[in-house]
Formats: C-alpha cells, structure tokens, sequence
C-alpha cells in the first residue's frame, strides 16, 4: 500500500449521483490507494442557487472543496444530465482557477467521453483504480 494520501474531488452536481456514489465506492475499495473526498455533494434546501447571495455561496463552497486536492474527477455520467452541467462547469471553471488538473471518466460500462467533456479534461481515464492513481501521479507527481 502506498504512503500517499490522495485528495480527490468529484463532479456532482449537489447530490448523489449513481456515477459518483460508484466512482468513491471503487476508490475506497482499492487497496494501494489512500484518499480523501473532498466532493461531499450538500446543498442547504433554504439556500435559492437563483439568487446572487446563493450563488456566492455556492461557489464559495465548491471552491473550498476544490482548492486543497490533487486532482478533480470528471464524471461524463453527471455531465450527461442536462440539469448537472451549470453545477459541472462550474467545479471545472473552480478546477482552473486553481491550476488543477481534470481526469475524465466514461459514463460506467463505456469506454469514451463526450468530446465537450474531453476538451475539458486533461487526461481521460477508465474505471480502474490503478489508472485513476497512475493518472493523477503523471500530472501531479
């Protein structure tokens, strides 16, 4: 097992999507990687995102759950839904800000990405452990 502790974010949109919910759950049971989700997926019902205050604060929360990791994990099955995307570019556009760098990963059981999806990303990656660790170590070292 590795000594590195991997600090990974998830795209999500506000909620639990099954991609997501899979996508932690094959991190968590990969035995070479220690990690940390920093993509907790909350969102206040009293907060209206339509509103100049709570979009602030939104976006105050995505970022400070983008600043501190290593890479961000770019769900195509959440970029998929159409409600998902303003949420999904705007954690990509918090990813930039902050130099880091975007893996994308097929919807499950497919091997390819939207090409918007791969033209946000710097590196597309399968639903494998072993790749998503060797991905990230490429990019980050």
């Amino acid at each position: 097992m590795t000594n590195k502790l991997y600090d990974i974010f998830i795209t999500h949109a506000w909620r639990f999507h099954d991609e997501w919910t899979r996508m932690g759950d094959m991190l968590d049971a990969c035995e070479t990687l220690k990690w940390r989700n920093f993509s907790v997926p909350w969102h206040d019902p009293a907060m209206d995102t339509n509103t100049e205050i709570g979009m602030r604060f939104i976006r105050n929360c995505l970022e400070s759950q983008i600043v501190p990791v290593a890479g961000v994990i770019l769900l195509n099955g959440v970029y998929e839904t159409k409600s998902s995307r303003k949420w999904v570019d705007l954690e990509i556009e918090m990813a930039r800000k902050h130099s880091k760098p975007v893996f994308a990963v097929p919807t499950f059981k497919q091997t390819d990405v939207l090409p918007e999806v791969r033209e946000m990303s710097d590196m597309v990656v399968q639903w494998d452990c072993q790749a998503m660790i060797g991905a990230i170590d490429a990019i980050t070292g």
